[in-house]
Formats: structure tokens, sequence, C-alpha cells
């Protein structure tokens, strides 16, 4: 009995030392948006009808012609949209609504189909790159339209196969692949669990962005960015429906004690528009009366404003406003006057 000898070479790792690995030279990373969105695979998330395509055909223009997203320079190239969503009227239209034709976007480049994921996908993306070897920006509105792998069982393993799929795209050419995608509606502290599917998604990809509304009905929005080799972000932005663009009104990312002293002086600006002389009235008159000056009073409840106008006596004294609150049996009476200034005076001399 002849024995046969395995000449399988063993398996081992392909190792490399830590002085050899700092002595290598990598190009640093790049950007499609300077600092947000870097070359890799990414995720625009959001509740259905929130406005994710609104803010992806902005991007989308602003790459082409090399402008800016908010306060973000766009590194210029060509840019494929995938509008599987959409027809050639509608995003005409859109294109119009955010005024696109004043400016060359003969570097963007629309279609409203494509393969899917495991029938031809690649290989379309990969001979539109071969044609257009400067683009650095495809978004596929939506990712569920191109997924028609078979699923199983384990979600998070059809996840992880069908990104590992699309980042070959990525591996070959250097841009970024933004994939729009919809959010549970559950909702959850950390938004990158509100993700339709499982973690596999945000394992498996270079970031995320995951667009929430404040309400349902209004135009304000957090747009929190978690990326794999950039800090993280959370934008507030504001929905302007004259141009159909998501405009940036600042970050929600400053300490909360800054956050308090911001809101408390957005407080004191609202009732010093309002205020005449003397107001009295309940703290539910109160919210109903700053609602009429700013929409977006809403967010402060009757429950809440006359704590948050005990925390803020400070902020309107030094703005000639006084504030009294007296409790009865029955209710609590807020009185907020304006002191003139000889008044105010006066008494800054008595106290001294």
């Amino acid at each position: 009995m002849n024995e046969t000898t395995s000449t399988t070479a063993p398996k081992v790792f392909e190792i490399i030392d830590g002085n050899t690995l700092m002595a290598q030279e990598y190009e640093p990373l790049q950007f499609a948006v300077e600092k947000i969105l870097p070359h890799g695979v990414f995720i625009l998330a959001g509740s259905g009808k929130i406005g994710k395509s609104w803010l992806s055909l902005d991007l989308c223009v602003n790459v082409a012609t090399g402008g800016k997203l908010w306060e973000f320079s766009s590194e210029q190239g060509d840019v494929l949209y995938l509008a599987l969503e959409d027809n050639y009227p509608r995003l005409q239209d859109r294109l119009n609504k955010i005024k696109a034709a004043a400016v060359d976007i003969s570097r963007l480049k629309l279609t409203t189909g494509s393969f899917g994921i495991n029938s031809g996908l690649i290989e379309q993306a990969h001979n539109h790159l071969a044609a257009y070897p400067d683009t650095k920006l495809i978004i596929i509105d939506t990712l569920e339209r191109v997924r028609d792998t078979e699923f199983d069982k384990n979600i998070y393993a059809c996840d992880y196969r069908d990104m590992t799929l699309l980042r070959e795209i990525t591996n070959k050419h250097k841009l970024t692949l933004l994939l729009i995608h919809h959010t549970r509606k559950l909702k959850d502290d950390d938004p990158l669990n509100t993700l339709s599917g499982s973690m596999g998604l945000v394992g498996s990809v270079d970031g995320v962005f995951v667009l929430e509304k404040d309400k349902r009905t209004g135009h304000d929005a957090k747009l929190t960015i978690a990326n794999r080799d950039t800090e993280g972000f959370c934008f507030k932005l504001r929905f302007d429906p004259d141009n159909c663009k998501w405009v940036f009104i600042g970050s929600d990312d400053q300490p909360p004690e800054e956050k308090e002293d911001e809101d408390n002086f957005w407080l004191v600006l609202l009732v010093d528009t309002f205020l005449a002389d003397t107001w009295t009235g309940t703290a539910t008159e109160l919210c109903d009366a700053l609602k009429k000056i700013d929409p977006h009073a809403d967010l402060i409840t009757p429950r809440t404003i006359t704590k948050r106008l005990k925390g803020s006596m400070g902020l309107f004294k030094e703005n000639n406003i006084t504030i009294a609150i007296d409790r009865n049996r029955d209710s609590r009476a807020i009185t907020i006057t304006r002191q003139g200034e000889q008044e105010q005076t006066e008494r800054d001399v008595v106290t001294t």
C-alpha cells in the first residue's frame, strides 16, 4: 500500500512587522466632500419621504461642479446617480427646483435603471468607470432596488455579503459609493441602530449618515455622521422648500452646558421680541405666545417653560427683563416685566 505525502503548503499568516509597516508610504485618504465624505462605501439612511433624495441630488451637483455642500468643498469629478425610484421627467423637475440649470452639470450622469448586485450591477459599474475614469461619486438610490441576492435566515450574513460585493467597486476604483437606505420606524438613542436590516450593514461599510426630522411635518432635521476614518459630526439642518435644499444651520455637538446656554439665549430673544411692558399669564399661555413668533417654539412645553425661565433669570436681567413666578393652589402665574433703562440704572445704583 503506497502512502501519499501531502504537498499542500502549511497555512500561515501573512505578516508585516511594526518597523516595516511604519516605513511604508501610503496615499492619504481622499474625499468626495472634504472632512465628511471620504472615498469608500457609505450609507445615507432616513425614513421614507424625509428628503434623502433631495440631499443626494444636491450632493451630486456639488461634486459634478466642484461646488460646496454647506461649508465643505467638493472634489470635482464625474458623478453617476442611479435614481432607481424616479423617471427622467421627475429628475428634470427636481434639477430645476434646486437651480442646477444655472451651472454646467454635464459631468453628472443619471440613469433610472440597473441590474441587481448579483445579476450584473458590478460589471455595469466597472464598464461605466472604464468609460468615465474620473468618476468621484456613485449614488445608488435606493439600496433595496439593487438587492437581488437570495436571502436566508441569517440576515446579518446576507447584509454583509451584499456590502462585500458592492465594495468590489471601490476596491478597484478610487471613488465614493453612497447607498441610500431606509430606517426602521422604531426609535433608538443611537441613530445607527435605526437602519433597516441587521448590524451587518453598519459593520461592513466605511460610514453611515442618518437623517432624522425633529417633526414629521416640520422642516428641521438632524444629520448624524459616523465614519470609520474621520471624526463624527452631528449637523442641524433645515429644509428650504423654495430651493428644495437642506440648509446647514449649525452643529449639534456642543457640550451640554453650551447647548443649554444657547437654548436659554434663544428663549430670552423670543420673550424680548413679543414683550411690550408687562405680561402675565400661565405657562401654557406663554408657550402659545412664543409660538406665534417662532413656530419652532413648540419644542418648549408648558411643563418645561417654568424651569427654563428660572434657569435664565440672570440672562433676562442682563437684558432688562425681570421674571416673577407666583404659585397658588390652582395655578402658577408668570409675570414678565421690561425694565426701562432709567429704572434699571436706579436699581443697579441701589444694589451697589
